[in-house]
């Protein structure tokens, strides 16, 4: 088993796996209890081996071994393709998640930063005067459960609080580029988001500036890093008055 083990590269825990699941055999087993193999045995692990790295499962293989067909064959391997396709799609979309969120960890607490022009797909919305219906508002997410984890922007306007997110095929709201005083803030509570925004906005008022309105964006993965805790950006766009 050693040889083998060494033979293909692997290890013996390897080996007695295979040989567990029925999918290996030794050519015979000596007085001493040694496994011994044999060419159809390195060749036989050599397929197994094959059929793992291609993503085919341990039953797949157990199930192949009883057919060796074509029609089997064939109708394994693309749904092995499908599956391995699916898991592309997740890595690709958790390393563009990943790169998104480490370059924030070295944010700035507030900091003047050049934004692209951002379009905007309206989810939800709700009165000022009301609170948000937490029941109502998460049914939303039921028709494409991956908002979930989409970063989600509050603005007021017409006496309404709209909830978006970025999609840059939609109408429904443009987000211009521009020069923006961006304000990180780490909120438990909704009172001390509100406050946060009342404080922003006092700070920023100036004769000599035009300052849009506030605009809340809540920073979905960076919230990640703390447990009770959800990051907001406050972003104002910023201009000097009679900029056009």
């Amino acid at each position: 088993m050693g040889q083998l083990a060494e033979l293909m590269a692997i290890s013996k825990h390897q080996i007695r796996y295979n040989e567990d699941k029925g999918l290996l055999a030794p050519a015979f087993i000596d007085s001493n209890g040694y496994h011994k193999y044999g060419v159809d045995q390195v060749y036989q692990l050599a397929n197994i081996l094959l059929m793992r790295s291609l993503g085919i499962s341990t039953a797949q293989i157990a199930q192949f071994m009883e057919n060796q067909d074509n029609v089997w064959a064939e109708k394994t391997l693309k749904e092995t393709l499908k599956a391995t396709e699916e898991k592309i799609q997740q890595f690709v979309f958790a390393k563009e998640k990943i790169e998104a969120i480490l370059p924030e960890i070295d944010q700035k607490e507030e900091a003047y930063v050049s934004l692209p022009e951002r379009r905007l797909k309206k989810i939800y919305s709700y009165p000022v005067t009301e609170s948000l219906n937490i029941v109502a508002f998460f049914k939303t997410f039921k028709k494409n459960q991956q908002m979930l984890f989409e970063s989600l922007y509050y603005l007021v306007e017409d006496h309404q609080i709209n909830i978006y997110i970025e999609d840059q095929l939609s109408k429904d709201n443009v987000l211009n580029a521009g020069d923006y005083l961006v304000r990180r803030v780490w909120i438990e509570d909704e009172a001390e988001l509100s406050e946060a925004v009342d404080r922003f906005k006092k700070e920023n008022q100036s004769p000599f500036l035009n300052v849009s309105e506030v605009i809340i964006k809540e920073a979905a993965y960076s919230s990640i890093l703390m447990n009770n805790k959800l990051l907001y950006e406050l972003q104002c766009l910023i201009l000097m008055r009679g900029a056009y």
